[in-house]
């Protein structure tokens, strides 16, 4: 049974190695007359918990005395399994979704595997080197590969600064007072990293413009899957980057991930600064955009179709997206 167990964690490895391109996995089966121990390194808690199911599976669930799991998880930062910490020094650093030497990477397939995009002074955790290559993880959870010479390598924890904000969480919704550094009867002034507020001003008389407000700084760049900057941005990087700089809320980087935070509301019940969910009609595409509420709504989004980020009525998005659903983040 045990030769069996180790067969099939190696096949998973190699599905992993094919899939990413390198597998973060290394798990070892020792077994004793008295005990039996599973032990190593996965990069993530799914992987874990499959290590376990094949246990369990081959293995069986009624070994007595109870097998030892000792296995980390490295993109657990309560762990603090990271091997440093990295400061981005570039304007905009490319992640990407797995790992490909930069003997061979190009442009064609960048714009394949790009996952994400990290920009300036942004802190990332450290959590593998590979050849020329860091996987890193940034603080809204989203692992990559970057180049390490996009960034300065630190050895003191940043933790602290990494999980600086407030994590949106799946089916709660953050009150403005509490993620907001200055919100004073009604008003709000521009949020700022370092918390110290300089120019107050106030913004507007509707706390969610602030949302907008940002967002609109974004009119008009380029469509880029995986971008976050406004040189290139996609949908759900436009919602990232709206929430984090307006009021420091943090949401996952792709869509589906960010249907889950918060609560759901009903259409009818929609207002400025909530999120709309669609499904694209002719190719089933997931998207996302931020509600615009006044006399007329409206969605800021990034669109694929018009290879930039747009301002557009709400009936005129249904005419090419079915609605899934609608999601509030912040009250």
């Amino acid at each position: 049974m045990l030769n069996n167990l180790e067969e099939k964690i190696i096949q998973l490895k190699n599905e992993y190695q094919v899939k990413y391109g390198f597998a973060v996995f290394d798990i070892e089966v020792k077994k004793s007359k008295k005990s039996l121990a599973i032990k190593g390194i996965v990069l993530t808690e799914k992987q874990r918990d499959e290590v376990l199911d094949l246990a369990n599976l081959v293995v069986g669930t009624g070994l007595k005395p109870v097998p030892t799991i000792k296995i980390k998880i490295l993109s657990d930062a309560r762990q603090r399994n990271e091997i440093g910490w990295a400061v981005v020094k570039n304007k905009v650093v490319d992640l990407k979704s797995r790992f490909v030497s930069s003997k061979i990477l190009n442009e064609k397939i960048l714009k394949r595997i790009r996952c994400s995009q990290a920009l300036k002074d942004e802190i990332l955790r450290v959590l593998y080197k590979n050849e020329d290559q860091l996987l890193v993880q940034q603080n809204d959870l989203t692992l990559g590969w970057v180049n390490r010479s996009e960034v300065i390598l630190k050895k003191k924890s940043l933790l602290r600064e990494w999980r600086r904000g407030n994590f949106a969480v799946k089916g709660k919704t953050i009150s403005l007072n509490n993620c907001h550094p200055e919100l004073v009867s009604g008003s709000v002034v521009a949020f700022k990293k370092s918390s110290k507020i300089k120019n107050k001003r106030q913004i507007s008389k509707q706390p969610m413009d602030i949302i907008i407000k940002e967002a609109e700084k974004y009119l008009g760049a380029k469509y880029v899957f995986g971008g976050k900057s406004e040189k290139g941005i996609d949908c759900s990087g436009l919602i990232q980057v709206a929430y984090k700089n307006s009021l420091g809320v943090i949401l996952p980087k792709h869509s589906w991930d960010q249907k889950e935070m918060g609560k759901r509301v009903k259409l009818k019940d929609i207002k400025t600064g909530d999120l709309i969910f669609l499904i694209k009609k002719e190719n089933s595409h997931k998207h996302v955009g931020i509600v615009e509420k006044n006399k007329d709504i409206n969605l800021i989004h990034a669109s694929l179709e018009k290879k930039k980020v747009i301002r557009q009525s709400l009936e005129k998005v249904f005419e090419g997206y079915d609605f899934v659903e609608a999601r509030r983040i912040i009250i």
